[in-house]
């Protein structure tokens, strides 16, 4: 299984233990399949959090036959599966790029789990939304240098294709609460449950959110733009928690 990705190494492991996705999240302590599905898909090829593996072991292992075993799962959370770097030639010399930092780039920059969720209803349009889990860091991705110290900073990944052709399926972006965003930035909007006010945000359980671009802002309501299809739409303030800023490449570049 060494060569395999990581999704498709547990796309096997689900199906030797006979376990449906709801099962695993459910076994697993997730609140549904949604926030389990992006790691079961053949073309994940990352390796798991070592909070995740733990997790998803609590559901899978002693199942299936033979048995699964609790190694086969945290064996996921290592490096990047068929992915060995290359080794430079003795005589190698590094290169350097005129501009570039000298620092090093640490791996600390925490990226939550994100899965496709349900449709929501405006006005007969369907909006894709996304389920976030910002008590679950999925892995960590190397810091641009940029962002030392910005402990405000986190990455999520891209589910489904409404933001197509701007962020495609899968895609990593970079999101910050520090600064307000601003009309024609891509933003995170945090959907509040059941009228909840500020302070029930545990910041622990998955909830809706929606990626997509500022259009206009009022103190009645958040106008905002998806892409596929395109289409424009307005979400009542009240019904709005909060609103996180994407990055974007000229913010990293500096």
């Amino acid at each position: 299984m060494n060569d395999q990705s990581t999704g498709a190494v547990l796309l096997t492991l689900k199906d030797r233990a006979d376990l449906t996705l709801e099962q695993i999240a459910d076994g697993a302590g997730y609140s549904g399949k949604s926030s389990v599905q992006e790691y079961f898909k053949p073309e994940f090829s990352r390796p798991l959090a070592k909070k995740v593996a733990e997790k998803l072991a609590e559901a899978l292992v002693g199942r299936g036959n033979p048995p699964i075993a609790k190694e086969e799962i945290l064996a996921l959370a290592g490096a990047k599966r068929g992915d060995a770097a290359p080794i430079p030639p003795a005589n190698a010399q590094p290169v350097h790029f005129e501009g570039a930092s000298a620092a090093r780039m640490t791996r600390d920059l925490p990226i939550y789990g994100t899965g496709l969720g349900g449709e929501l209803d405006i006005d007969g349009e369907a909006i894709e939304q996304t389920s976030l889990n910002t008590g679950e860091i999925i892995e960590y991705a190397r810091r641009p240098t940029i962002l030392d110290g910005r402990a405000d900073v986190y990455g999520l990944y891209v589910q489904g294709s409404s933001m197509v052709p701007v962020h495609a399926e899968g895609a990593l972006v970079l999101v910050e609460k520090r600064r307000p965003p601003r009309v024609d930035d891509d933003v995170v909007v945090y959907l509040r449950v059941n009228g909840e006010a500020d302070f029930e945000d545990d910041g622990e359980s998955a909830r809706r959110v929606l990626i997509k671009r500022l259009v206009r802002r009022s103190g009645s309501y958040v106008e905002l733009r998806q892409f596929n299809p395109d289409i424009t739409f307005r979400i009542a303030a009240r019904d709005i928690l909060r609103i996180e800023r994407v990055l974007t490449l000229a913010d990293l570049l500096g």
